[in-house]
């Protein structure tokens, strides 16, 4: 998400907020309440304008973490689908193309 062309595009429906788990003041308590149970990292959640999780990393197989595996990237483009207002079909699949490349490329 912090590729160049990545973040313009997530920044038309979402405001991106990471939070050092281990350094940030209340992390633990924001795991606590989106979270069900251990989770890994890393591990996010796309909340609505009250702050409840819409829908979060954790996959029915698990957390997806970063997206690597097809049916982790396949789970974030659920997530995306699932949650998007100003986000086009095109702009999900670009996104998709982008992680599938970044991971084929090591990174």
């Amino acid at each position: 998400m912090a590729l160049a062309n990545v973040r313009p595009v997530l920044e038309r429906d979402f405001v991106l907020l990471k939070l050092d788990y281990d350094r940030a003041t209340g992390a633990h308590d924001i795991e606590a309440r989106y979270a069900t149970g251990p989770q890994g990292l890393p591990w996010f959640a796309f909340l609505d304008g009250r702050g409840r999780a819409v829908v979060t990393s954790s996959a029915p197989t698990g957390n997806i973490g970063h997206p690597y595996q097809p049916n982790e990237v396949a789970y974030f483009k659920v997530m995306l689908q699932t949650v998007k207002r100003h986000l086009t079909d095109a702009d999900i699949d670009a996104l998709i193309a982008s992680l599938v490349d970044a991971n084929k490329a090591g990174g």
